[in-house]
């Protein structure tokens, strides 16, 4: 089984993934502690304090090794230099992949969350990955759209309970 490490900073027109920094607290705390952001997300709303411990755990996703580990990047506004969201690539075996994204809100409807996951899935097809898979909470309708429009289909099975006990739905794409 091979590591996976992305060959970072993946870069587009408007935007740059790389590797969480420990300077990056401010930004996330506006996201992290946003809960438009996160009734969505894994996540709870989070203040500086839950922010800074969830920062200092990004620091060390990296790589994957196995299944279960995730790489975690930052998503920075190239023009502003600002992190502005973060994506994630959770390994499930060699071949398989779960995708997660947020963005923050004041850039939404931009294409941003777009053209990061973009990066990203190329980045996972450079890894020999297959399969990617997304699982998304009934009612994140912009999820879903931005889903389909990269090409994901609807598995028609329910994934795991969110946090509050929603319902979600999962979404696959084949690469490659």
């Amino acid at each position: 089984m091979s590591d996976w490490v992305l060959d970072v900073p993946l870069r587009t027109e408007r935007l740059e993934l790389r590797e969480h920094r420990a300077g990056d607290l401010e930004d996330l705390l506006l996201f992290h502690g946003d809960p438009q952001v996160t009734r969505y997300t894994p996540w709870p709303v989070r203040d500086r304090e839950q922010t800074g411990a969830a920062l200092d755990k990004r620091l060390t996703l990296t790589h994957a090794a196995e299944p279960g580990q995730a790489i975690s990047l930052a998503v920075v506004e190239r023009a502003s230099s600002t992190v502005i969201g973060e994506v994630m690539l959770m390994r499930r075996s060699d071949s398989t992949a779960e995708l997660g994204y947020a963005i923050r809100t004041d850039r939404w409807g931009q294409g941003l969350a777009s053209e990061a996951v973009a990066a990203l899935l190329d980045g996972a097809a450079a890894l020999g990955v297959t399969e990617v898979r997304a699982v998304v909470v009934d009612g994140n309708d912009a999820s879903v759209r931005l889903l389909g429009r990269m090409g994901f289909t609807e598995l028609g099975v329910p994934g795991p309970a969110a946090k509050d006990g929603s319902p979600t739905r999962t979404f696959a794409l084949t690469l490659g």
